[in-house]
C-alpha cells in the first residue's frame, strides 16, 4: 500500500479526492481477493474434489506410462542373437542335407 495508508495511522487523511478514491478501489479490491482466498479454504468439499481430480490425473497418467511400458516389453523385436542363431541352425542343416545327397 502506499504511504498514505500507513501516515493515516495518526489520524491524518488524504486531502486529494481522486488519491481518496483509488486508495478506497484498491483496499475493496485487496479485501475482496481475500475473502475469496478465505472462502475457498473454508470449502471442504471443493478441496476434497480439486485433489481427486489431481489423483485421478496422475493415475491415468501413470497407466497409460504403465501400458506403453507393456507394449513395448510384449511387441519388441527378437534380439539378434536369436535371429542368428535360427539362420546358422538353417544354414548347417541346408549344407548337411545337400551333402547326404551326393
Amino acid at each position: 500500500m502506499s504511504n498514505d495508508t500507513t501516515a493515516r495511522a495518526d489520524g491524518t487523511a488524504p486531502t486529494d479526492p481522486a488519491r481518496l478514491q483509488a486508495e478506497i478501489a484498491q483496499t475493496r479490491q485487496d479485501l475482496g481477493e481475500t475473502a475469496a482466498a478465505l472462502a475457498a479454504r473454508t470449502d471442504v468439499k471443493a478441496r476434497v474434489r480439486a485433489q481427486a481430480a489431481d489423483v485421478a490425473r496422475r493415475t491415468t497418467a501413470l497407466a497409460g506410462t504403465v501400458r506403453d511400458r507393456v507394449t513395448t516389453t510384449v511387441r519388441r523385436p527378437v534380439p539378434v542373437a536369436v535371429i542368428a542363431a535360427v539362420v546358422s541352425a538353417a544354414t548347417v542343416a541346408l549344407v548337411l542335407i545337400r551333402r547326404s545327397r551326393r
